[in-house]
């Protein structure tokens, strides 16, 4: 086991807006983030990559790793192979699962348990909740940290299933489209982040991997063409006191200003507190000296009528250009400024929630070359931080991460759980974490879930926080980062074969079973890196929600 490894995780007792974080740049490393045993060493190939990792990392093994993993209070082990290319359009991972022979019953780690004592691992690992979701371990994802790309699983087949009774084993395949690099992270949910490497059929045979078994399996669980392509890993930001909001791709950085706080109330005059807003993104322009377009948009609510709304509009996206063009030289870049008035509101409504929610300009940076194209020494924020200064009071507990701390429940549902993050490791422009979260007297209380505990509730009328209307289903993604005036949510993407455009995220998806005591679950979770050496994690107390707020510190970062 490397230093950058987790160690075992402890055996569970039996029975929606605003942000600044321009993309960091990438650099590409091996990340190793799980608690394995075994099979651990680089095998006989040359090491050699196809563009990503530097010559001085460490290539990942050649051949299978051991993963202990956490699924919802019950312990497996989960053994991974190196990603096989299977064919010309086709890569597979193989993946061993085994549930522990004295694993805790399935009553008595639910808290409202099934019949059968069969483990769904479906249930945990499949991509999504929804009836048409692939089964298996259909939300294994592969990630090039260093060009910062997803990879989705490409299967299709909702009919094949995983499930293991205690002591049995059972192996699965997760197929994916072709990968042009030759060593990726893979994200197993439940279970850990580990860097393995891709290797030929051939290479595969001599590993012990059945290839008839694989083709086999691969026929069986079919393959969406509009899934094989890499997705851009994506960027989202909140300033804390919500005053903007950034999302940032390989190609434009957005940056979301709430006019409540730029503006004087029904005019485009800039309030006192705008330069603060506006120093920001001329920062994050001055980090591109080569220019490229700058969209500055004016929106408006619906309270007046269409013309004045309209024109109000248009001069606060003025204002904003010719302040920015005094804080920034604007000589190389492209302005367009346009309103929309009441036109194109952010959500549907008339409450002042609402209304406040579509007050906003949004400022849209295009460099040319994309965003990986910087200034010389200019890091992925504004203004980063190596440090935890100036951080707002904690809302809730708070602990050092390799510590953990313990929250208990906020009404009559009661409930207990102890959050621990040993580490993040830092690899291309991301952070990788890998939670223990184990239940205490009251499980997880009542009917909650354990995503109730750990998911985003900030949304109010938006949803979520990133304004999408669906948010994420029994997904941890309230785990946030503190840095630098800033709430880091972690990273996502775009899939492919997305139709709405909405964005699915790196962290677990399927947390959605209420626990009973002494349950533990392995929580993986993917960040945007901060810059800093040591990290503080937050769960924020939400307005619309009862979960409890908490805070980890001190959290160390290592290097892949």
């Amino acid at each position: 086991m490397t230093a950058d490894q987790l160690p075992p995780a402890p055996h569970p007792t039996p029975r929606s807006r605003r942000m600044f974080l321009t993309l960091a740049a990438l650099t590409a490393g091996a990340p190793l983030l799980a608690a394995c045993r075994g099979g651990s060493g680089p095998g006989n190939d040359d090491g050699a990559s196809s563009g990503t990792a530097p010559a001085a990392a460490s290539p990942a093994p050649t051949e299978f790793q051991e993963l202990e993993a956490h699924l919802m209070g019950h312990r497996l082990t989960v053994r991974v192979s190196p990603l096989v290319r299977a064919g010309e359009e086709a890569t597979a991972l193989v993946l061993e699962l085994t549930r522990a022979a004295d694993d805790a019953a399935m009553a008595d780690v639910q808290s409202k348990p099934p019949s059968s004592d069969t483990l769904p691992i479906s249930s945990y690992m499949q991509a999504s909740a929804a009836p048409s979701s692939p089964k298996g371990a259909s939300g294994t994802r592969l990630l090039d940290p260093g060009q910062g790309r997803v990879w989705t699983s490409t299967m299709t087949s909702w009919m094949i299933d995983v499930k293991l009774a205690p002591g049995q084993s059972e192996t699965t395949y997760v197929p994916f489209g072709p990968v042009d690099v030759d060593q990726v992270t893979v994200f197993i949910p439940q279970t850990g982040l580990v860097a393995v490497r891709v290797i030929d059929r051939d290479a595969a045979s001599g590993l012990g991997v059945d290839l008839d078994a694989m083709d086999k399996a691969l026929d069986k669980l079919g393959a969406d063409a509009d899934k094989t392509a890499p997705a851009v890993v994506e960027h989202f930001t909140q300033a804390l006191d919500e005053s903007a909001s950034t999302r940032t791709t390989d190609k434009d950085v957005t940056t979301t200003l709430a006019s409540d706080v730029t503006f004087t109330p029904d005019s485009a005059d800039l309030s006192d507190k705008a330069d603060a807003q506006l120093q920001t993104v001329a920062d994050q322009i001055a980090q591109h000296p080569d220019g490229g377009s700058l969209d500055i948009v004016g929106h408006t609510d619906d309270v007046a009528d269409d013309a004045h709304n309209q024109k109000l509009s248009e001069d606060r996206a003025a204002a904003v250009k010719d302040r920015l063009g005094r804080l920034t030289d604007l000589a190389s870049w492209e302005v367009t400024t346009t309103g929309k008035g009441e036109s194109e509101p952010a959500v549907d409504g008339t409450t002042d929630e609402a209304r406040a929610a579509n007050r906003r300009v949004v400022i849209t940076i295009t460099p040319t070359g994309g965003t990986a194209a910087k200034q010389p020494g200019a890091t992925g924020s504004a203004a980063p931080s190596s440090s935890n200064d100036g951080l707002p009071e904690a809302q809730g507990p708070a602990g050092k991460g390799p510590d953990g701390v313990t929250v208990n429940g906020p009404d009559s549902k009661g409930g207990q759980i102890t959050i621990t993050l040993d580490h993040a490791t830092r690899s291309g422009g991301l952070l990788l974490g890998r939670l223990e979260i184990t239940t205490g007297p009251g499980g997880t209380g009542g009917t909650w879930t354990l995503a109730s505990w750990l998911d985003d509730n900030s949304g109010g009328v938006l949803s979520n926080v990133r304004g999408e209307p669906d948010g994420f289903t029994y997904a941890a993604d309230g785990l946030t980062l503190l840095a630098d005036g800033q709430r880091v949510y972690p990273a996502d993407y775009v899939p492919a074969s997305s139709k709405d455009h909405n964005h699915s995220i790196l962290t677990e998806r399927m947390l959605g079973e209420a626990l009973a005591e002494g349950a533990t679950t392995t929580v993986c979770v993917v960040w945007p890196d901060t810059g800093q050496d040591t990290l503080t994690l937050d769960h924020p107390k939400a307005e619309h929600a009862p979960a409890p707020a908490f805070r980890l510190t001190d959290i160390p970062v290592t290097d892949s």
